[in-house]
């Protein structure tokens, strides 16, 4: 098993109506960038790094082990 270091970008806005107003929720964006980073391999630690509110993006760095 290898472990990799992963850096992707996470879209805030792509958000229902409902949470639109009420901005998103902290497990709705766990959920988020945990589903885009298996596409990667199994997380073991992950962050945000930084976010671009102009843009509605939050930055992420991860380690995840790949088969």
């Amino acid at each position: 098993m290898q472990t990799k270091l992963i850096a992707l970008e996470v879209s805030l806005l792509e958000v229902s109506l409902l949470e639109a107003s009420l901005g998103i929720s902290p497990d709705e964006l766990r959920s988020r960038i945990e589903a885009q980073l298996a596409a990667y391999g199994t997380p073991l630690r992950w962050a945000i790094t930084s976010t671009d509110a102009e843009r509605q993006i939050a930055y992420i760095e991860a380690v995840v082990t790949i088969p």
